[in-house]
């Protein structure tokens, strides 16, 4: 169960707002959440409460009347997440000083200060915190037979430092990563899935595609028997987030199945898959499942500057783009890069619809977004299978373009841009807009 403390500055009045009419809004609007209080009312108890919740993602700290500035800065300066509600009022003096100031200098600190601390607006941001703890215990099911040579060669997309971000992203977002030799996870899981199971996942997929058109079947069935094989080592690891490095363990020619029609299952299963096990692209895709409910789509970009167009490609994408537990919308399951790549997926993404799209590099801490407006899929064997088609500034973004996060990006539906840049606050990462 996600775990929040709830920290109540100074005295809490009841003819004002008691803590039990606080306690029973966040309640009734987390009902899974164990909301736990702490009375504050020194910098003692404020130390004490920092440590009884060493291992607590994050603080809820309500402010409704004027406190002495050593408390409230023990608080904002020791270096946790905390999203900071005052009152109008009472609150603006700690707020103004002490809670800007914290901003100034960096500190993971989101404030909010209005007369109505209960409203909606402000019960909506604690959905930060919830998202924030689920991110920190996220486990990492990491699958490779990397070799440095062909790693190397790949100068895209693959040329990331991933050994440095895995430390990182460990290190400063509390992610756990479970390592496995492509070697054991084939001894171990693939070569002991059931014929028969792999082959009635692959008849499962193959009638609810709107088209079959790849001319090998039994690629299909070598996917189901990976997407099985992975499902058993996510139960025995414990792992939330699957990564694995298909490219790399394809070009070993230890194994032939690739992981797109899994992937495209995964997401109905709780789990979060990471294309070409691309540690860049992990938080942006927890971002998008813990914070908005969304399916990331992990992608190749491409900008055209003279139409204000992007193209985001990749050989599957999700097909509940907007988080519901059944399919939303068509897929064709196809070969693609001229032949060469089989159980690929053109998934017929919506349209009209905006569109956010993240980058983020784990050592820098660097988060990049920019919005579009999805207008179009293209169906074509050449490269990937699912290419989606937006408008935007892309003239902007290909100026602006982070390039130390990478190549690829996650896509997420919906225009999250505001959302996204006070959650990057208590993430303690930079936010550059890149189509600004």
């Amino acid at each position: 169960m996600v775990k929040v403390p709830v920290i109540f500055l100074g005295p809490f009045e009841p003819e004002f707002l008691s803590r039990d009419d606080v306690l029973k809004a966040l309640r009734g609007a987390y009902p899974g959440v164990d909301f736990k209080p702490y009375d504050v009312k020194t910098i003692d108890d404020a130390l004490t409460v920092l440590k009884a919740e060493s291992d607590s993602s994050g603080f809820l700290v309500f402010n409704v009347r004027v406190v002495s500035q050593g408390i409230v800065r023990a608080l904002l300066r020791s270096g946790r997440p905390i999203l900071y509600i005052a009152r109008t009022m009472e609150g603006s003096p700690n707020f103004l000083i002490d809670v800007a100031e914290a901003v100034d200098d960096g500190y993971p600190v989101l404030g909010i200060v209005t007369e109505d601390v209960l409203g909606k607006q402000v019960l909506d941001k604690v959905k930060y915190l919830i998202a924030l703890d689920k991110i920190r215990r996220s486990r990492v099911l990491l699958v490779t037979a990397r070799n440095l040579i062909n790693y190397m060669n790949w100068a895209f997309p693959n040329a990331t430092e991933v050994s440095r971000a895995i430390a990182e992203l460990q290190a400063r977002f509390g992610l756990t990563f479970v390592f496995m030799d492509l070697r054991d996870f084939i001894e171990r899981y693939y070569n002991k899935v059931n014929d028969k199971d792999a082959e009635d996942w692959a008849e499962r997929w193959i009638r609810g595609a709107s088209q079959f058109l790849d001319p090998s079947r039994i690629d299909v069935v070598k996917a189901a028997r990976l997407y099985l094989a992975m499902k058993d080592a996510l139960r025995d690891t414990g792992a939330n987030v699957m990564a694995f490095d298909c490219i790399m363990n394809v070009s070993t020619g230890l194994i032939d199945a690739w992981p797109c029609l899994g992937y495209m299952q995964l997401w109905y299963e709780d789990v979060i898959p990471v294309c070409e096990a691309d540690v860049y692209s992990i938080i942006p895709l927890l971002i998008g499942k813990y914070l908005f409910n969304r399916p990331g789509f992990v992608n190749d970009p491409g900008v055209d500057t003279v139409n204000g167009r992007f193209i985001y490609w990749h050989c599957y994408a999700p097909t509940n783009p907007h988080g519901l537990d059944k399919p939303e919308v068509p897929y064709i399951i196809t070969d693609a890069h001229g032949g060469s790549k089989h159980a690929s997926i053109h998934v017929k993404l919506p349209v009209n619809e905006p569109v956010t799209v993240m980058g983020f590099n784990p050592i820098t801490r660097v988060l990049s977004i920019h919005v579009a407006k999805a207008i179009d899929n293209i169906y074509w064997k050449q490269l990937c299978a699912t290419k989606l088609v937006a408008v935007g500034n892309a003239k902007r973004v290909a100026e602006r373009w982070v390039y130390g996060n990478g190549y690829h990006r996650v896509l997420i539906y919906g225009d999250f841009r505001e959302e996204v840049k006070e959650f990057a606050r208590l993430l303690g990462v930079k936010v550059v807009e890149e189509d600004s």
